[in-house]
């Protein structure tokens, strides 16, 4: 199949319904049909064919959402790149998964170093016959799935595999046509684009602003549109719950709050449904595989300590490092298959190969299965602290500091250490007036758990590093304990 002939379909069957709204202007099916064929007319006059990479490096509106599904029409691939770069970060990007075009707003500075094309808003009046809809069962994006320079790597997501994440965001979370999703994290993003993206695959309305929402404008936004679904990371959450000191819950016609690419505290949660909305829902997803694991709005209490239930369609092991399954609460590497996981990656020499182990992949997490199928994360493989042969969990030691009533956020990562191979440490956001100090976040933590996973190095900071989908880039915590040095 080919994505883009969903939106031909809608133009049929839903002309007139708004497809999306920009600032308050909206575009019908029809009109979004049409529009995306003339975007794939003129990519076709660039000669992009079946096959070819196209990267796309816009400001997010509705032209860029469009512009996913003209690529999607020839049956080329989408290179996500967030025009926030800097011209060497593009540029990398570009030349690893060797983009055949890339279309830039005109006045970007990296213009010149890329094979660019800069877009037009004139695309939308093009004329001339339509190019023929590629269905070739071919790659619809390129996920990026690590760091934007030196050696990327990405998924490879075909037409039927993003179709599959779809249904399961439709059956899982209830996405439909009847929804209005607000676009509040950006389309380079994997969340932003995989919602935005499978609004319009159901007949939805995508409302789009042209400058970026900050925590009031979101809630603002969500009453003036009449938003009922949106994504937002936790990092926007939390700023919304800082936010929000009005009567009430700031987000009280909200059908569904989708949340990903970082963990939430229980003691968030509570705050969420509190002050935002109770419709919050979980989503644990990966680039390579989509969604994983979905905790839905009646569990968000109860199982706070868990990233949910299986998504649709999805099966999960907990197993050894040879691949054997492991029994209920046995803590192990977390693997997981489906129709919409991706079978093939591009690896940092450019590289295409394939992931198949059975249909299983392995995105690098500890986890543990519950009594009530739930998963319940343990931290990342590689983040596993080894302090005198002894194996410490991160995640453990931050849901202990996240209980402290001082405590904002807290992140525990492992520090070399001549006799003991690594100690713990953690870098801890506090609560504005508090005064405790390293010996008191010490003390809490002994009172709670073995002795030997106190944290033996504690750094205070005003915020944790951040990668744009929201989740602590701890490889960048080591540098604040040793700059306090």
């Amino acid at each position: 199949m080919n994505l883009a002939s969903l939106l031909q379909s809608h133009a049929r069957g839903r002309r007139s319904h708004p497809a999306i709204e920009q600032d308050g202007i909206a575009i019908s099916y029809h009109e979004a049909a049409a529009i995306t064929g003339r975007y794939a007319a003129v990519l076709a006059r660039e000669d992009i064919r079946s096959g070819d990479r196209v990267g796309l490096c816009l400001q997010d509106s509705a032209d860029h959402l469009l512009l996913h599904y003209a690529v999607a029409w020839l049956g080329a691939t989408i290179v996500p790149i967030d025009y926030r770069w800097k011209e060497a970060e593009k540029v990398a990007v570009a030349q690893a998964f060797a983009c055949k075009l890339v279309v830039v707003e005109p006045a970007d500075a990296a213009i010149s170093a890329l094979p660019a094309l800069a877009f037009s808003p004139h695309w939308r009046a093009q004329t001339g016959d339509l190019p023929e809809l590629v269905d070739d069962g071919g790659p619809i994006v390129l996920s990026l799935s690590s760091g934007t320079t030196g050696r990327p790597t990405g998924a490879l997501v075909s037409h039927a595999q993003l179709y599959e994440r779809f249904i399961s965001q439709w059956v899982g979370m209830g996405f439909n046509a009847s929804d209005r999703y607000l676009l509040a994290t950006p389309l380079y993003f994997g969340g932003g684009r995989s919602f935005a993206m499978s609004t319009l695959a159901a007949g939805g309305t995508v409302v789009v602003s042209s400058t970026p929402l900050k925590a009031a404008d979101i809630i603002a936004t969500v009453a003036d549109a009449r938003i009922t679904s949106l994504f937002l990371v936790p990092t926007q959450i939390g700023r919304m719950l800082e936010s929000w000191d009005g009567p009430g819950l700031a987000l009280p016609h909200i059908r569904c709050l989708v949340t990903s690419g970082a963990a939430m505290r229980p003691g968030e949660r509570k705050r969420v449904i509190d002050h935002l909305t109770p419709m919050l829902t979980d989503y644990y997803a990966t680039s390579e595989g989509g969604g994983i694991a979905v905790l839905l709005p009646h569990e968000q209490l109860d199982f706070a300590d868990t990233v949910g239930r299986p998504a649709f369609r999805v099966e999960i092991e907990v197993v050894d490092p040879d691949g054997v399954a492991l029994s209920e609460g046995d803590i192990g590497i977390l693997r997981y298959r489906g129709p919409g996981v991706s079978t093939h990656l591009v690896d940092g020499e450019g590289k295409v190969v394939s992931t198949a182990q059975g249909g299983w992949f392995a995105p690098g997490d500890l986890a543990q299965l519950t009594a009530t199928g739930h998963v319940r994360l343990v931290g990342r493989i590689k983040d596993v602290i080894i302090r005198g042969g002894v194996n410490i969990y991160p995640a453990e030691i931050e849901a202990t500091l996240a209980t402290h009533p001082d405590i904002i956020e807290a992140s525990v990562f492992g520090m070399p250490d001549k006799d003991l191979g690594e100690v713990i440490a953690t870098a801890v956001v506090l609560r504005q007036g508090s005064a405790i100090e390293e010996d008191d976040i010490r003390a809490y933590v002994r009172d709670r758990l073995a002795i030997y996973k106190t944290p033996q190095h504690v750094i205070f900071t005003e915020e944790l590093p951040r990668n744009p989908s929201g989740k602590v880039v701890r490889a960048e915590l080591a540098s604040l304990l040793d700059r306090r040095r």
